[in-house]
């Protein structure tokens, strides 16, 4: 599960940064303008989706770990 999470962080911080670049900067806006910058967008949105569930996965694993301690 450890594994997991970290992939899921890792494409997360892939997804952001680039959907930032693409979104958000003048050379992104160059590459993607007007209808095309839909693409970058959603792939920003998609990698906060993907590093809210690592969030509620890294909560999940701690939440176990703290039980088997107790």
């Amino acid at each position: 599960m450890k594994i997991a999470s970290r992939i899921i962080l890792i494409v997360a911080i892939i997804l952001i940064g680039y959907g930032y670049w693409g979104a958000f900067t003048r050379s992104g806006n160059k590459v993607y303008d007007e209808m095309d910058a839909y693409f970058p967008f959603f792939m920003l949105i998609g990698g906060l989706i993907l590093f809210l569930s690592f969030l509620i996965l890294v909560m999940i694993m701690r939440r176990k770990a703290k039980k088997i301690r107790s």
